[in-house]
């Protein structure tokens, strides 16, 4: 009965470690950041040019924010914002900047919420 309870226990035990090592290896290296925080990034910086979705009344020809995650995986994003990002748009050059880690993430949480926003809406 003891030994039965003893490999119950360690076996809980390991299956806990593993769920928390999973978890943490799946978000090894990442923010997690705040619609809201990410809403006002992009109202200061990105939306002076980009659109919120396609179709939107554009300011200029670049792409709107809910495109990039359509397109491709928003983290792909994550070094450039880092390092600061130097893009033109035909004939219009992209200002540069660089954000914090928090910052990144808080934008990428924003356009991934536009990204499904789109998504849902594409479906009706």
């Amino acid at each position: 009965m003891q030994k039965t309870s003893f490999i119950i226990l360690v076996t809980g035990i390991v299956a806990a470690g593993m769920w928390g090592i999973g978890d943490y290896l799946g978000r090894k290296g990442e923010e997690h950041g705040d619609v809201t925080r990410g809403q006002s990034i992009a109202e200061q910086t990105c939306l002076r040019c980009h659109t919120k979705f396609d179709g939107d009344p554009a300011i200029a020809d670049a792409p709107s924010l809910a495109s990039f995650g359509l397109r491709w995986p928003l983290e792909n994003l994550e070094e450039a914002l880092a390092e600061g990002i130097t893009v033109s748009h035909d004939n219009m050059t992209m200002p540069e900047f660089t954000l914090t880690p928090e910052s990144i993430a808080d934008l990428l949480v924003y356009m991934e919420s536009l990204s499904q926003e789109a998504r849902a809406n594409a479906g009706k």
